[in-house]
């Protein structure tokens, strides 16, 4: 039966008509969004508090004809389906969800407060940042979660308008990052930058008066509350993500992940060391409490103390008495061998261990710690810079570079998040399937069994790490 009632002749001149008029109304409805755009304004009314960027919000970039489509455009470096992609198999589309979850409930009797979902500490990370303030009045879609501004920073309505013009679409790309620099907006492109900005939630931050991002802190008590422990490293991660731009714009680095890896290494120590020197500042003010467990090794106390142990070993406690907690050192395993790799200055090795040796002792005082953090992070900061401004050139013996560092950790007392690091970074060197075999063992020796919070029986592996290292060395 024809639901128009039309025969099919006529059926076929009425939908070809429809189609011209969507298709003519698209073009206008395009060409006055564009007009409205070049003139600095915007049909989704910015949010703003009156003193940092407006958030324009995620919704101003789902228009069909800007990243909206449901199918990409083909030969295209803007494929015209981010979002589509990003909204359906993103996480970071689902973060604000996550907080009207039973977990989220739970940790929000746990604090004592009234509901996740609405707590600034939790918005901070779960939606766009910027939003996450008393004084703002939001207007905004919160169940949009983690958006596009989040990563790409505050489109401001001149943003909006002057990249999809074709003067930008001809700019090179080094004048590029300038007119993002410019504009407030984050150059995903280069992979320092895009490190850290993922630091920025998946370690934590402080406070920027100059964007209005509020501080980021997953500190011990909420972590005590049931937040998962941050264990953040940038290439896995992207790796288990869904991209939502066009691969084919990087295909022709073949060094690829390996900036991603070394970027995600130094950006996420340097984060971390911000971070503490922030704490300790909240310390030194009566605002904070010292010191701050959340700096301290987790599975030092969350773990199985069934006997015999590794940890009984003399060497687990490098100097330390037993009994005491160690550095978090997740962010600073691979210190060495990411300076290495990035042919920085590898004398901020000898910072990072005054760091850490302080940060063992108990008796260390704010003050003490900040001083030492802020040596070590202005140091960071300028390695930062660097590789922002000239990327990575790795030497062209970079892999046997790497697993001879590698192969320099103490594995028989390694723990897990030596472990960890170290089967990651040899992931990424990994693509025959013997050396996948054996990273399989690996992981299932790391991996949290269900129904834990922490890697029950994990004890450390030298024979596996130690096999799939020679293997690696000796395959071409």
């Amino acid at each position: 039966m024809n639901p128009l009632n039309l025969k099919p002749l006529n059926l076929i001149k009425a939908l070809s008509f429809c189609m011209l008029f969507w298709a003519l109304s698209y073009f206008l409805t395009s060409q006055d969004l564009f007009s409205q755009e070049k003139n600095n304004s915007s049909n989704n009314s910015p949010v703003s508090d009156g003193k940092h960027p407006p958030i324009a919000s995620s919704s101003s970039c789902s228009g069909r004809g800007c990243h909206g489509g449901s199918e990409p455009v083909l030969g295209q470096i803007v494929q015209q389906n981010e979002f589509s992609t990003w909204l359906a198999h993103d996480k970071h589309a689902k973060a604000y969800e996550s907080l009207l979850s039973d977990r989220a409930k739970t940790m929000a009797k746990n604090l004592g407060i009234p509901e996740a979902h609405k707590d600034l500490r939790c918005l901070a990370c779960h939606t766009t940042p910027q939003i996450a303030q008393e004084q703002s009045k939001i207007d905004y879609p919160l169940d949009l979660g983690v958006g596009c501004e989040s990563c790409h920073g505050s489109a401001s309505p001149k943003w909006l308008g002057i990249h999809t013009t074709e003067a930008w679409k001809n700019t090179p790309s080094i004048a590029k990052k300038a007119l993002y620099d410019n504009e407030g907006m984050n150059y995903l492109g280069n992979a320092m930058v895009q490190a850290q900005v993922c630091m920025g939630c998946h370690v934590g931050a402080p406070a920027n008066p100059i964007t209005g991002i509020p501080t980021r802190d997953a500190n011990h008590d909420i972590m005590a509350a049931g937040h998962p422990r941050l264990t953040f490293e940038a290439l896995s991660y992207q790796a288990n993500m869904p991209p939502h731009w066009n691969q084919k714009k990087y295909d022709s680095n073949s060094n690829r992940d390996l900036e991603i890896w070394v970027t995600g290494q130094l950006a996420s120590l340097s984060s971390s060391i911000e971070l503490s020197s922030h704490r300790a500042e909240l310390a030194l003010n009566n605002l904070g409490i010292w010191p701050e467990f959340a700096e301290s090794s987790c599975l030092s106390c969350h773990a199985d103390f069934q006997q015999p142990s590794w940890r009984n070993k003399k060497n687990y406690y490098e100097g330390r008495k037993p009994g005491s907690l160690p550095y978090d050192s997740w962010t600073g395993v691979l210190l060495s061998e990411a300076l290495l790799i990035s042919g920085q200055d590898k004398q901020i090795t000898s910072l990072y261990s005054d760091f850490v040796k302080a940060k063992n002792n108990f008796k260390t005082s704010p003050k003490q710690t900040k001083a030492a953090a802020d040596t070590l992070a202005s140091q960071l900061a300028n390695i930062q810079k660097e590789l922002v401004t000239k990327g990575i050139n790795p030497p062209k013996e970079w892999r046997t570079l790497l697993l001879d560092q590698l192969s320099k950790h103490n594995l028989e007392t390694a723990t897990w998040n030596e472990s960890t690091q170290i089967t990651l970074a040899l992931s990424m060197l990994s693509s025959k399937k013997p050396e996948q075999a054996i990273l399989q063992n690996l992981w299932e020796n790391l991996a949290y069994p269900s129904g834990y919070e922490s890697p029950k029986g994990y004890s450390p592996n030298p024979k596996s790490l130690e096999g799939i290292l020679q293997k690696l060395k000796s395959s071409k």
